[in-house]
């Protein structure tokens, strides 16, 4: 079992609290639980990840990874192309017998009550014919299915925004605000792009089909900057992702934390910015508070719980055209982990066979079962191998990040009292002082 005692405070008064992540119970020091169970779940433990797939809920298809910007921390960047990866923006060509022999191969595989497709790129709309005819035949063969994307927003124009309505598309804007520079060029400083992003903003917005997605890292660690340039520019619309960057490249280090210094002064930041509430955009604040008090009163063990990008569940998938199953959306069959371990997992023709060997479960991982804020990072990120430079940077990012959410849900759940101090004897100081305070100093 992980405990841990929880030291609070709010102007003179101390709290301590013990916190047991493999039962989700939250306990004052005279054994009395903070919030008992009101919720019943009959729990089931997390599928191993060479069990297969089976029931699909979620399919997300990669269309190909060329994209038109270059994000210094993308996740894609590192990550050799299939051979027959092509496009051209003015006139794609689609090979329908292609396309057919792909809509296809969903004749074989189980498909769970409701289902749902993610168009990815790179920059999806650089395959928009493609996409065009994928989306215009599985919505033929699965007429109760949903569809997303993701997207830079630089390639939108009008038959693009009027395919996206027709198939009732929720469309995510791929943009760092104030921290944009780090991604590329801003579309909205083009006339013709803003035009088209502003449409398509005015149509999606009101349905709750529309977002615009920034990335959390060393030279943007501000949302509430963040959330005020949104408002000023893209208006009052969701901000999604929100979390910080896993360090993939070179790219991805140089933007990650790496001192005590550094990460206490993102944590105060962060912590301030939620507590007083300037975050009203941005949808990660209730989904990770809430879902820590949701683990509370439901208690939630700890092994049912899945990674964070899902990939490891076994009703979701990651295909490319040819219908090869990949660990996730962001690799290709010819790419490898750190180690050389291939991304390919199997095919859509035998998915009970598919095996995640590129992937570490959370629960493989000593820091992961040892540490306070599993129920909000749940693992980072999937085919990061342990010890490597990698993995410590994205797991100190994460954990920097989620602390944050775990002390801002004791913060509504002890009515104002901040947490200050996390002992444990398999913490590292850097993780125990959360924000650098000899007591709970912290003041608005």
């Amino acid at each position: 079992m992980a405990y841990f005692k929880l030291y609070l405070a709010k102007d003179e008064d101390e709290l301590v609290l013990n916190y047991d992540t493999e039962t989700s119970e939250l306990r004052r020091e005279n054994g009395d639980i903070v919030i008992p169970q009101d919720v019943f779940k009959d729990w089931k433990p997390f599928l191993k990840m060479d069990e297969g797939k089976r029931k699909i809920t979620k399919i997300k298809i990669q269309l190909g990874l060329k994209c038109n910007y270059s994000c210094e921390y993308c996740s894609q960047r590192f990550v050799p192309r299939n051979p027959d990866d092509s496009y051209t923006i003015e006139k794609e060509y689609v090979d329908s017998n292609e396309i057919d022999s792909f809509i296809e191969k969903f004749d074989n595989i189980s498909i769970g009550e409701e289902l749902h497709f993610e168009m990815w790129g790179g920059e999806p709309f650089l395959y928009y014919a493609k996409m065009k005819s994928i989306t215009e035949k599985l919505h033929a063969k699965f007429p109760e299915a949903t569809f997303s994307v993701i997207t830079n927003g630089s390639i939108l124009n009008e038959e693009i925004i009027n395919f996206l309505q027709q198939y009732n598309y929720a469309v995510a804007i791929s943009h760092d605000g104030s921290g944009q520079k780090t991604r590329g060029p801003d579309p909205l400083d083009d006339p013709e792009k803003k035009k088209w992003i502003f449409k398509l903003r005015n149509l999606f917005v009101n349905e709750n089909k529309f977002s615009v997605n920034s990335m959390i890292h060393k030279n943007n660690s501000s949302r509430a900057e963040v959330n005020h340039w949104m408002k000023n520019n893209f208006g009052v619309v969701p901000i999604g992702e929100g979390g910080t960057i896993d360090a993939y490249d070179e790219g991805g280090k140089s933007m990650s934390w790496k001192t005590p210094e550094e990460h206490i002064n993102f944590r105060r930041q962060a912590y301030k910015e939620v507590v007083n509430k300037q975050l009203s955009q941005f949808s990660i604040v209730n989904q990770k508070i809430q879902s820590f008090h949701d683990s509370l009163k439901e208690q939630r063990p700890s092994s049912s719980i899945g990674q964070k990008c899902g990939m490891d569940r076994s009703d979701t998938i990651a295909v490319d055209l040819n219908g090869n199953v990949t660990t996730c959306q962001n690799v290709t069959v010819t790419s490898s982990n750190p180690h050389g371990t291939s991304h390919h997992i199997g095919t859509m023709e035998n998915l009970e066979d598919v095996d995640i060997k590129a992937g570490t479960h959370w629960s493989d991982r000593e820091e992961c079962v040892k540490c306070p804020v599993l129920h909000l990072c749940q693992g980072s990120c999937l085919f990061l191998p342990s010890g490597s430079e990698e993995w410590k940077l994205s797991c100190d990012n994460s954990y920097s990040d989620n602390v944050v959410w775990f002390a801002a849900g004791l913060y509504e759940i002890t009515k104002g009292y901040t947490l200050y101090r996390i002992e444990s004897d398999d913490l590292p100081e850097y993780r125990k002082d959360v924000f650098g305070f000899e007591r709970g100093q912290y003041a608005q």
